[in-house]
This record gives C-alpha cells, sequence and structure tokens, in this order.
C-alpha cells in the first residue's frame, strides 16, 4: 500500500510540474500572439489578456503546492533557530498545524463558492468563472496534501527541524 501511495505522490508531482511548465509556455506564447496583433497588425485580440490572467493564476496555484513540498516558502527563523532542537520540531508541526487550518478554511471556502461561479461566465472568453477559481480549490488541496506530510514528517522526527 505504502508503494502505491508513494507512486501516485510522486506521480501526482510529475503531472503538476509538467501542467505548471506548459501553462507558462502557453502563456508566453498567448502574451506574445497578443502584443504582436496589437502592435505590429493594429488589431488587438480582445482574449489574449484575459486567457494570460487565468492561466497566470492557475500557474500560481498549483505551483504554490511545489513550493509547500520543497518548504521554499518565505519564513522568519531567527527566533526558532535559537530553541533546541526539540522545541524547533515542536514549532515546526504546530505552524504547519496552523498552516493546514488555513488552507482546510480555503478550500472549503472555494468549494463553497464554486455554486455561485457556475452561474457567471467571463467577459472575453465566455466560460464558466468555474474554471479559473477552480484553481483555488487545486491549488489548496495541493497545499494541504504536502502540508500534512510535512507536519508528520517533523512530527515523528524523520525531518530535522
Amino acid at each position: 500500500m505504502r508503494l502505491i501511495g508513494n507512486w501516485l505522490y510522486e506521480n501526482i508531482n510529475k503531472l503538476v510540474y509538467a501542467t505548471t511548465a506548459l501553462l507558462l509556455l502557453f502563456m508566453l506564447a498567448n502574451v506574445f500572439v497578443g502584443v504582436i496583433f496589437r502592435y505590429v497588425f493594429r488589431s488587438a485580440l480582445f482574449w489574449t489578456e484575459e486567457l494570460a490572467r487565468y492561466m497566470m493564476i492557475w500557474c500560481a496555484y498549483l505551483a504554490m503546492g511545489m513550493v509547500v513540498r520543497d518548504e521554499d516558502n518565505v519564513k522568519v527563523v531567527f527566533a526558532v533557530n535559537l530553541l533546541p532542537v526539540k522545541a524547533r520540531g515542536v514549532i515546526n508541526v504546530l505552524t504547519q498545524l496552523i498552516v493546514g487550518i488555513f488552507l482546510v478554511i480555503m478550500f472549503w471556502g472555494s468549494v463553497k463558492h464554486m455554486r455561485i461561479l457556475r452561474l457567471q461566465t467571463s467577459p472575453a472568453l465566455g466560460v464558466s468563472m468555474v474554471w479559473p477559481y477552480l484553481s483555488v480549490t487545486i491549488g489548496s488541496a495541493l497545499m494541504l496534501i504536502e502540508n500534512v506530510r510535512l507536519m508528520f514528517l517533523y512530527a515523528t522526527g524523520k525531518k530535522a527541524a
């Protein structure tokens, strides 16, 4: 069972990484096409700005899970580093717990918000607003998975404080 969990976890991470990279590539191409049409052909495409915005939002929320996994988020640790190692471990677990509570609230709020969003469409693309805002739901779920994993690693001492 553990091997299946590790395999699933690693492949989800690879999928998120590849999706984020592709979104960045498509966003770059989209913005390039928009600039060319606006300044070379003097005829702006009405949808490029909105599509770039939605792709950037998706990239940000998908990348947040990777940031939490690698612990590359901004932290102020000068006071924590003054504590003994055991106390640092407790602080790390408590920090992950607080962040986890916030992520659960964020996830649940975004799920509840979907009922309202399914009635709205985006101005330029005409797609349901569920699609751009789904990034919050998926991003918070990815961050929560990584957060719980880190919390258990700190709690069991498998990750140094």
